[in-house]
């Protein structure tokens, strides 16, 4: 593979703070409120797609298993948004070292992404519970922690199996919350006591800024499937599935052998990157807990 990037077809745009900053994801999630897209328009942005979604003057779509097309030293700060699940082993090697290409000397690197560690021993938690006291709460808790620790690696399917528990209402709002922050916060109705089955009547009630912008996201994608694409496809071309999951040992370890001199584990209120409570992306609008809960790890040039 060669790895001389062409330039991007993108206006550079540069932060009120004089830093210029590179933001990388793969879903909108993360700008679910107009505040917060508003503040994601001071960066530069890359959109891991396969599909062709509409671009915009600071943002392209990308492939990541591809160099990022931009020169050296070229961002003071770099955050991908649960992107590096999405890729496999080898291409997170090639990815996390054109990113440390990108960086200015002393420049800082973000991650976010689901954390094993947390997933497992909740799975372990869940488990034994089950096993101690059979019952339809614990069940539900039990099938979502399953679900959340290997569906988005085996589905075939957009959505998997995870859609098909909340079909059954195998789900606990509580639990799904725990789990997951607000990246279902859509799905429930204002009060739920216990596993509820999900209809299309709820999800029209719900109410909230997040409900209605995740439902034009969902119609926007849908819409801009070609003609005959089945689900399938559609979950290659967005990069749906994940290819791996990291812990604090296995991320620290790439962030090692990419070149990376200071690393260290935070979470989602503490960053080095400048002006980062002017941004938080990783922090939820509507408390203080984490938008999603994730393992989040800087590393420094």
């Amino acid at each position: 593979m060669s790895w001389n990037p062409q330039p991007a077809d993108m206006n550079m745009v540069t932060a009120p703070s004089g830093n210029r900053l590179l933001l990388i994801w793969r879903t909108e999630f993360l700008f679910y409120t107009p505040e917060r897209r508003q503040l994601a328009a001071e960066w530069n942005q890359v959109r891991l797609a396969s599909a062709v979604f509409p671009e915009e003057p600071n943002l392209i779509n990308h492939r990541l298993d591809r160099p990022l097309p931009f020169a050296s030293e070229s961002f003071d700060a770099i955050y991908s948004f649960h992107v590096v699940e999405h890729l496999n082993p080898r291409s997170n090697e090639r990815f996390i070292g054109d990113v440390h290409r990108l960086l200015k000397p002393r420049g800082v690197y973000r991650v976010s992404t689901p954390d094993l560690e947390f997933l497992a021993a909740e799975y372990l938690k869940c488990l034994h519970e089950q096993l101690t006291l059979a019952s339809p709460e614990n069940y539900a808790r039990y099938r979502w922690a399953v679900c959340n620790l290997i569906d988005q690696c085996a589905r075939e399917e957009s959505g998997g199996e995870m859609l098909e528990v909340i079909r059954r209402g195998e789900y606990l709002s509580e639990h799904v919350k725990h789990m997951n922050g607000d990246l279902f916060l859509y799905l429930f109705p204002a009060q739920t006591n216990g596993p509820e089955l999900l209809s299309e009547r709820k999800i029209v009630n719900v109410v909230g800024n997040i409900s209605n912008f995740c439902r034009k996201v969902a119609n926007a994608l849908r819409n801009r499937l070609r003609p005959g694409r089945t689900q399938r496809s559609y979950l290659e071309l967005t990069h749906e599935r994940n290819l791996w999951l990291f812990d604090r040992v296995s991320l620290h370890q790439l962030f090692s052998k990419s070149g990376f001199r200071t690393i260290d584990p935070t979470d989602h209120r503490r960053s080095s990157i400048p002006d980062w409570s002017r941004y938080n992306f990783d922090q939820s609008a509507f408390g203080d807990y984490p938008l999603e809960p994730s393992l989040y790890m800087e590393g420094i040039k």
